[in-house]
């Protein structure tokens, strides 16, 4: 039988993935080579990717990250056995053929070099890995196994100490061997397997403790709380058909120690390979002597080191699976959330209830940029007191839509503003209801604190309700995604994985719809595809002393954005043609070109008496071009011109 050979990363990403192997390579060297965001990619090179979408790119890149984490770690493995002086063709086929890091741990187990040693680390100090060797590259021949007895040495005093100390070592061999690891993959998948959870024995004592302790109303209340966990006391189910949710739940139970989870193994399936696993290692052997010794350890390998790392991949893989598809629902509520259509060009009422701070108010002019008004008004106060109240700031400032927070005490706060306007009178006058998650946390943050610094925190939380009736995409870009109450599970996901997924969300979002490049704040430069910190910060300080920008093409003008840069984010700019209408249309550059008409004049060095230019300066024309407030990036502007 040929041993498997190192797997090729394009081939492996083409069978996990199901994509060609051409627009796999493609995408290789794009992302690594080129280092192209995922947005840009998505967008701008379709021809190429045969019009993937950004999620699908996403977990391309997901999906080559972790191999290549595969990959390094395994180089740094051989490195680790090579200083131990043990790493010999064997151990470095199976460290190369892993795929998976539970893969690589199993193979690396015996060189860890960990206080726990295992049965085979014990019987390798003895020096029997010589006689397990022979054994093994010689099925052929008869072994004598006394001449490895060694009287008074513990482990090794008897021909029966020898040949379990051999047994140790065959197991471990054979199952870190490169084929039983591909063995492995091939025949053991999920439709083969079933997930059982049932009550833990732990809850079982607990609730008999607690029956003869606690009173029966507490009792009542811990059943209550428990009730959640009751479809999975007597729970079984093929791995295949385990929705995300149900995966998530047993997981929790477990670690709340209410329920015990097993995976359960077909028969057949096991026996299919202990079939093939004695025809692999049985078929060359001749001597009864050397059969008997090698068909336990068969069994034995099987049952303690090769079915324990099928269960636990089966359990990781199961539990990341349901992690993915969670955060894929968060991801889709988040979407929806910040693509809520927007209302412009009018002026908004922000209403923030509550009983005991009272309903804060504030309104905003129809651009969003400026607060005309803030207030305060109590629920418990007389009806006509409130309404006089806020019949005054209707008055002054004539707002046109009321946006309620839906947190306590909007119940109430949507009847009074309903009677409101029914006295008013204006039919055009309208109220709905916002979701508030994540105000009260923006309203402390240095942010909040920038933006409205004379602000009150309670009443920059009815500031943050009104804009994000407004614009939701420019205001909920300020506050972390997590907290903005768009799905469930979210403390049982790794915060890495479900911050970074959210904030490709985000950055999707932004770069979908675009950035007026004179209008936009630090958040939502900051999600634009292709910028880092530092080169947003550039951007503010560019634009602070310059002005307006004029076109894209002035962005290669700030220090930082080079042409890498400017490609992939100058597509998801904007600047709109009203901005730059009365701006001046040059700009004065330092520079030590002189090819360029240069202000100045000579003068003499005081020390050589030499002549020389003061510091050259050149003066850039810039226009504005009409194609710079489109989706269409600068690459394809002569095209667009013919």
């Amino acid at each position: 039988m040929e041993e498997p050979e190192e797997w090729n990363i394009i081939d492996v990403v083409s069978e996990k993935l199901d994509i060609r192997k051409n627009v796999v390579e493609n995408l290789l060297r794009m992302v690594e080579k080129e280092e192209c965001t995922v947005p840009f990619i998505a967008r701008y090179r379709k021809e190429q990717t045969r019009g993937m979408e950004a999620d699908k790119l996403r977990k391309f890149t997901e999906t080559l990250q972790d191999l290549r984490d595969v990959q390094k770690k395994a180089t740094s493995m051989m490195k680790n056995v090579e200083k131990q002086g043990k790493l010999d063709m064997q151990v470095k086929q199976s460290l190369k053929c892993a795929q998976t890091i539970d893969e690589l741990n199993h193979v690396y187990a015996p060189y860890k070099g960990d206080k726990k040693h295992s049965l085979a680390d014990r019987a390798r100090a003895l020096g029997l890995e010589e006689a397990s060797k022979f054994l093994l590259e010689h099925p052929k021949e008869k072994i004598n196994l006394r001449i490895w007895v060694r009287k008074g040495v513990e482990g090794r005093s008897t021909l029966s100490d020898v040949e379990k100390g051999v047994r140790h070592l065959i197991c471990d061999f054979i199952a870190k061997h490169p084929s039983t690891l591909e063995q492995v993959r091939k025949i053991f998948q999920n439709h083969y397997m079933m997930l059982e959870s049932k009550v833990s024995t732990v809850k079982l004592k607990s609730e008999a403790d607690l029956s003869s302790k606690v009173s029966q109303q507490k009792q009542t209340s811990k059943d209550e709380s428990d009730h959640k966990y009751q479809l999975y006391y007597n729970f079984r189910c093929q791995i295949s058909k385990l929705k995300s949710y149900q995966v998530l739940a047993i997981n929790r139970g477990e670690a709340q120690k209410q329920l015990t989870v097993k995976v359960l193994i077909s028969d057949r399936i096991e026996d299919s390979f202990i079939h093939w696993y004695k025809l692999r290692w049985l078929r060359d052997v001749k001597h009864d002597k050397v059969r008997d010794i090698l068909l336990p350890c068969i069994e034995d390998s099987y049952n303690r080191l090769i079915k324990p790392l099928v269960l636990r991949k089966a359990r990781s893989d199961l539990t990341k699976s349901a992690h993915m598809a969670s955060v894929e629902v968060f991801c889709r509520n988040l979407r929806k959330l910040l693509l809520t259509a927007p209302v412009r060009g009018k002026a908004v009422l922000g209403v923030d209830p509550g009983f005991k701070n009272g309903c804060k108010c504030a309104i905003l002019s129809s651009t969003g940029n400026v607060i005309l008004a803030t207030d305060i008004f109590n629920l418990r106060q007389p009806l006509q007191e409130r309404m006089g109240k806020l019949r005054q700031l209707y008055q002054n400032h004539k707002f046109e839509v009321v946006g309620i927070g839906n947190g306590t005490a909007c119940r109430e706060t949507e009847q009074f503003i309903s009677t409101f306007i029914k006295h008013v009178g204006n039919p055009n006058l309208v109220y709905c209801i916002v979701n508030e998650d994540g105000a009260s946390i923006y309203s402390v943050t240095k942010e909040a604190e920038t933006e409205m610094p004379n602000l009150d925190p309670n009443l920059r939380s009815a500031v943050s309700i009104a804009r994000r009736l407004q614009d939701p995409l420019v205001e909920l870009v300020k506050i972390e995604p997590k907290h903005l109450g768009v799905g469930m599970y979210q403390h049982d996901i790794a915060s890495n994985m479900l911050k970074a997924a959210l904030n490709s969300v985000v950055v999707d979002c932004v770069t979908l719809v675009g950035v007026d490049l004179n209008v936009a704040g630090p958040s939502l430069l900051s999600h634009v595809a292709g910028l880092k910190a530092g080169q947003v910060k550039k951007i503010l300080d560019w634009r602070k002393k310059n002005g307006k920008f004029i076109n894209r093409q002035q962005l290669l003008e700030v220090p930082g954005i080079g042409a890498k840069t400017y490609e992939q984010c100058a597509g998801f700019m904007r600047i709109s043609q009203k901005n730059v209408q009365d701006h001046e249309n040059c700009i004065i550059v330092d520079d030590d070109s002189t090819d360029e008409t240069i202000v100045g004049r000579k003068r003499k060095n005081k020390f050589t008496g030499k002549t020389r230019s003061e510091k050259k300066r050149r003066i850039v024309e810039h226009t504005p071009n009409l194609l710079d407030q489109t989706w269409i990036h600068p690459e394809a502007y002569e095209v667009t011109k013919k």
